[in-house]
């Protein structure tokens, strides 16, 4: 081993490249840098899961195959341009500002996972100067530190898995979603100098900040590409975040101006997915924190879970949550301290991100096999369970208590009712404006004294009225008032809204975000909120089905006791118990006969006070629209009640109310006598069924030892099967890249002639979407409404025969219409249609 470029050895490195390698990462290491240029100015540091008992001799091994100076690194040792440094056995590696730091392997029989541990430092000390290269090896290691590196926006590069003698370590990488590239041995040094040495990498972000601002109206036309694709407007977002994504996309890229990146983009739409999940990635882990969450269940779950009473549910959000880590961690939380406490409560969390494919991941609940280095022993023991490829599935208790929904937090309704409200390293990337208003959705959700978590660089900013500090330094507060913040009191910045966006389950007509408005407009808005909120009476808006759309006044006295469950905007879930049942009366008779209605001398349970209110609803109808409305109006009886509306006093309605409930009650004990039948019966169905169920258990027992046998041998067809999903894959993926080079108008029909999937050329000739796959083809409406196209499909469908024929649409264009049988193993499964449009004078 003989040192190369000496004088560029001493330099500091410009990146700093690592490499976890595991079983058959040898082979690939000494592939790798035979090949690796040795003077790109860069520190090479290997991670390998080597055994503490033996002497490691990689160094001599890989120094056999560069001319760069290779040797294991020694405790404080600092790193230098040109060097590869290798992990001494027995030992986790660390990097802090350029220099290594070890600590010995983890006591008993802990999983040890070193690349993830080396990768996370990485990312930690390197931030985008960080270059992370997964090569062969069984397991997970490595897939979570990819995501800490795909978070500063370092480089992420995966060997090829059909390269690699074992693939579980890449394909785990890959799953993640964090890696930029996954390519075979041979391609790796070319596009880590690309990377390297992209000019936007000799500037610091604040730098491209400003490039930015000087390309404003290009940068919007990124954004409105991403916008057109994903549906997502990430106007919201820091410009300092945008920098950071945009420019690790143009240095993969090799673009080197935004002008030519908007080019790329508009001419390949799998890089606005790509740029969509490099604005979305998120870096999560099970008990991320530690320390913080050590203090929520002081602050906040220990308190909620014994002050709760036993017939209510603690309801917690968990905003952001990403593929759902922090989620199942808080889930945790609460179930071991009720066990700890010796007091159970029903629990519900609801976790929600914009990302859908993080919301899925979630949802299914399987987890790399590195997460028993963040959860402990006993939980995943009791919570989770381990399946044949070393991932854990979450358990069936663990998941019940966790309602995963795609959720925008800036443009999306918020959820109500919340004892908790987690959103942590969420707000950080968003503008001032944005953090308000996600923030007054948060104080909206609470309950009082209901508890917020955010980041550690996050706070409540200019809410700080709305909400006290239980402990600022874990950034744990508390909502302090009972009020809702007037959005227009926030920001009116139309950044934060985006044409064709309207929140679910709120009519267009009290929506006023669409239009831009100057200071008076602001004032104006705010002014009206504020009379509205001191002299309008208590006023709830809700539809024809009782659904709420709006509130007026300060409604708080009178929405005291929400139901548990599942999130709802039903008014029979707001009101309060005492007046629910007379204004869901009084609402159901206005919707029936299209007049206001008074019902007085209500008396209401405020507290130790007692209160006697009339409730007061008219129907109202949105401008040009068939939607039908209902106000209801909760006046104390000293307000006067306009003419011309009919009253009704407690006793004539309390007695109409009586008769409904009375035969309600008579329906209930029919029901209720029934069912105590069926029990009977059933018992002694389940008495039979459990002596049959023993039986059946020893019968088990003894095939036990057949299943084993039977189980070596799935294990060897479920080899092939890997083997025919990668080709079909590949297939599948080929045939999609036909479509969109040849840019064939292609629609492919079941037997039962609905679609199964077609070809974007296809919107050309028919009007459909992907939300139409499985829909029959009549149930299309056509852009050049030709006649003879449904009964040549069916004809086609059942005689087994190909038909062709030509349309003239205009004296300038025929349409050539081509349909077959769609045929497996001689059996007709449907039709095959393809369209061509030929223009006159053409061949």
């Amino acid at each position: 081993m003989s040192p190369a470029n000496s004088n560029n050895n001493n330099q500091q490195p410009s990146h700093v490249v690592a490499i976890g390698a595991s079983a058959g990462g040898l082979e690939a290491l000494q592939a790798l840098f035979r090949i690796m240029p040795n003077d790109l100015g860069v520190s090479f540091v290997v991670i390998q899961h080597l055994s503490p008992d033996f002497k490691s001799m990689m160094d001599e091994l890989l120094g056999k195959n560069t001319t760069m100076p290779t040797h294991q690194v020694k405790e404080g040792e600092k790193l230098l341009a040109n060097n590869i440094y290798l992990i001494p056995a027995g030992k986790v590696m660390r990097i802090v500002e350029g220099t290594i730091y070890l600590s010995d392997l983890p006591p008993d029989n802990r999983i040890n996972l070193p690349i993830n541990e080396f990768f996370r430092s990485l990312a930690e000390s390197e931030q985008n100067r960080s270059i992370g290269i997964i090569l062969s090896g069984t397991g997970s290691d490595g897939s979570r530190g990819v995501q800490a590196l795909k978070e500063v926006g370092g480089l992420v590069i995966c060997q090829e898995p059909e390269q690699t003698q074992f693939d579980g370590m890449t394909v785990n990488a890959i799953n993640t979603g964090s890696v930029d590239f996954v390519l075979p041995i041979e391609k790796m040094p070319e596009q880590i100098k690309f990377f390297i040495n992209s000019p936007h990498r000799q500037r610091d972000a604040q730098d491209f900040s400003i490039h930015l601002s000087e390309n404003a109206e290009i940068l919007e036309s990124i954004l409105k590409q991403v916008r057109s694709e994903t549906d997502l407007d990430f106007r919201v977002y820091k410009e300092s975040t945008i920098s950071r994504r945009i420019e690790h996309r143009m240095a993969i890229l090799s673009q080197t101006s935004l002008p030519q990146y908007l080019q790329y983009i508009k001419k390949n739409k799998n890089e606005i997915s790509q740029l969509k999940q490099d604005l979305l990635i998120g870096v999560t882990q099970f008990y991320r924190d530690m320390e913080v969450w050590e203090r929520v269940t002081q602050e906040v779950i220990d308190p909620l879970i014994l002050n709760k009473p036993e017939d209510e549910t603690i309801r917690v959000w968990i905003a952001g949550c990403s593929t759902g880590e922090e989620a199942y961690t808080v889930a945790l939380l609460f179930l071991n301290a009720m066990d700890r406490l010796n007091v159970h409560r029903m629990l519900k969390i609801f976790a929600s991100d914009v990302d859908q494919t993080a919301i899925a991941f979630g949802a299914n609940g399987v987890y790399p096999a590195s997460i028993a280095t963040e959860v402990s022993t006993s939980d995943i023991s009791r919570y989770f369970i381990q399946l044949s490829d070393g991932s854990y599935q979450v358990s069936k208790r663990l998941r019940s208590t966790v309602v995963f929904a795609t959720h925008n937090l800036i443009q999306d309704p918020p959820f109500s009712n919340m004892d908790m409200i987690s959103c942590r390293n969420t707000l950080i990337y968003l503008q001032n404006e944005a953090q308000q208003k996600a923030l007054a959705f948060f104080h909206f959700a609470l309950k009082l004294n209901g508890s917020l978590v955010l980041g550690s660089a996050e706070t409540t900013n200019s809410l700080t009225a709305y909400f006290e500090v239980a402990d600022n330094r874990m950034r744990i507060y508390r909502k302090n008032k009972d009020i809702r913040i007037p959005l227009t009191a926030i920001s009116a910045d139309s950044n934060i809204k985006h044409k064709g966006y309207h929140p679910r389950s709120i009519p267009q007509f009290i929506e006023r975000s669409n239009v831009r408005t100057n200071n008076h407009t602001k004032t104006k808005d705010l002014g009206r909120s504020t009379l509205f909120d001191r002299f309008v009476p208590p006023t709830f808006v809700c539809n024809n089905k009782g659904i709420l759309v709006y509130t007026y006044g300060d409604t708080s006295n009178y929405t005291v006791k929400l139901r548990a469950g599942e999130v709802t905007n039903d008014l029979s879930d707001i009101l309060h118990k005492d007046i629910v049942s007379h204004a869901l009366t009084v609402i159901h008779q206005v919707i029936r006969e299209n007049t206001s209605v008074v019902f007085e001398d209500v008396s209401i349970t405020l507290g130790d006070e007692h209160e006697t209110v009339s409730l007061e609803a008219m129907p109202f109808s949105e401008q040009n629209s068939d939607r039908q409305y209902v106000a209801l109006s909760i006046l104390r009886n000293s307000a006067p009640l306009q003419e011309g509306v009919q009253k009704y006093t407690l006793d004539e309605q309390a007695e109409r109310r009586i008769n409904e409930l009375d035969q309600a009650l008579i329906e209930s004990q029919k029901l209720y006598r029934e069912a105590l039948e069926d029990l009977d019966t059933t018992s002694e169905e389940l008495q039979s069924s459990n002596e049959e169920l023993m039986a059946a258990n020893e019968e088990l027992q003894s095939t036990n030892e057949e299943l084993q046998s039977v189980n070596e041998e799935l294990y060897t067809v479920n080899g092939e099967y890997q083997q025919k999903i990668a080709e079909l894959t590949t297939i599948n993926d080929d045939l999609e890249n036909l479509f969109k080079a040849t840019r064939l108008a292609v629609l492919f029909l079941d037997k039962e002639l609905k679609i199964r999937r077609f070809t974007p050329a296809m919107r050309e000739y028919l009007n459909v979407i992907e939300l139409d796959i499985d829909r029959p083809i009549k149930d299309i409406t056509q852009v050049f409404n030709i006649k003879e196209l449904y009964p040549t499909l069916e004809a086609v469908n059942n005689e087994c025969i190909e038909k062709r024929f030509e349309v003239n649409v205009s004296e300038e264009l025929i349409i050539v219409i081509n349909a077959t049988p769609y045929r497996r193993h001689m059996d007709n499964e449907g039709v095959v249609l393809t369209m061509q449009k030929i223009e006159h004078g053409t061949d």
